[in-house]
């Protein structure tokens, strides 16, 4: 008999999603639930920070976040029945995009047909990853199901402050459209969030006059954004992108080699990685390891400015763990095998 296919979280994750939306949509049938107009949901945390600033001060629309808020990405998030539930019961959507929250494909079927999704990403050219990153070995890890490697966006544009200030620009222009009489509402709050990324480019720049250079290993590409942004290089993930089990001790092994041959600086995860590899790579490397904050997750009832708050303390805890010495600027990445659907995109200058 073949040997029956292993059970891992993320198909246990998603076989529960696709139930709980087949559930709902039997339950709900043709029959559309009343909305709630001032209702707007979010897919994750990011665009839940973006909308709820936007929409302070007018508060014509309720800003719910769907996930939860210390749940990081929702790479893997499997909704709930009552989340569903809030689904039908509202008429706007925001989400990051990019393919941040997959579950979206499944869980927008028992939305109401003529729900509003608002795309923060929209424009925003992003930096295309290989899903397993090329490997320290030069290999590639396969889709979960089994694919070819192929290039695919990385979604985690909004941890850039430029690219925030889009993503904001973005939302800003959807609610005028669906609230016209607060136009210049949301112009006042767009050119507020500009004014504060004015504020933080300022010390991104200082940053890169004195740090540019370094190189990093960094968890599932989440700080790949920033670290362009900030003039370092990323050049391995501590887990190939995609896989749920920690490395391998021929993974860290391949890892302190390249520690080692390229002078990594350091190794950042974002808070809802395991840090145990991460601590016993760093040990035998002699590389500080880090938890750096991926503005992925936080308080339900966060401060306004909690964006900002957090960029400020990861630059500030960077400065403390990369001593002040610029180094020779990062070198372009290896050329990699052509994916079978590839979907380059070329980022831009950072000045």
């Amino acid at each position: 008999m073949p040997e029956r296919p292993k059970l891992t979280r993320r198909r246990v994750c998603h076989s529960l999603a696709c139930l709980a939306v087949a559930l709902w949509a039997i339950l709900l049938g043709p029959a559309r639930a009343s909305l709630a107009a001032e209702r707007v949901v979010c897919a994750s945390y990011p665009v839940f920070l973006f909308t709820r600033f936007l929409n302070d001060g007018r508060d014509l629309f309720q800003v719910e976040l769907l996930t939860n808020p210390a749940a990081g990405c929702p790479h893997e998030f499997a909704p709930t029945p009552r989340d569903l539930e809030r689904l039908t019961q509202t008429g706007i959507l925001v989400k990051n995009g990019l393919g941040l929250e997959p579950y979206l494909d499944r869980a927008l079927r028992v939305a109401p047909p003529d729900i509003e999704v608002i795309d923060a990403s929209q424009g925003i050219p992003p930096l295309s990853i290989i899903w397993g990153r090329v490997d320290v070995d030069g290999s590639m890890a396969p889709w979960p199901d089994g694919r070819q490697p192929a290039m695919i966006p990385n979604p985690h544009a909004f941890l850039s402050p430029k690219f925030s200030l889009a993503m904001v620009g973005n939302i800003a222009r959807a609610l005028t459209r669906l609230d016209p009489g607060g136009a210049d509402h949301y112009a006042g709050r767009l050119a507020e969030w500009e004014l504060m990324t004015q504020g933080l480019e300022e010390l991104l720049g200082r940053f890169r006059e004195t740090h540019r250079g370094y190189k990093l290993i960094t968890s599932h590409g989440f700080m790949d954004y920033l670290a362009r942004d900030l003039g370092l290089a990323v050049l391995a993930d501590l887990s190939p992108m995609g896989t749920e089990s920690p490395p391998s001790a021929q993974r860290l092994s391949l890892l302190g080699r390249l520690v080692e041959q390229e002078k990594i600086a350091a190794i950042l995860l974002d808070p809802e990685a395991d840090p145990a590899a991460a601590r016993t790579l760093g040990r035998e490397a002699n590389v500080p390891a880090a938890i750096i904050d991926s503005a992925a997750s936080g308080p339900p009832d966060p401060p306004l400015d909690f964006f900002q708050r957090v960029i400020r303390e990861d630059i500030e805890l960077l400065g403390k763990l990369l001593p002040a010495n610029v180094q020779p600027p990062p070198p372009p990445p290896r050329p990699v095998p052509a994916p079978s659907d590839p979907r380059p995109v070329e980022a831009p200058a950072l000045d």
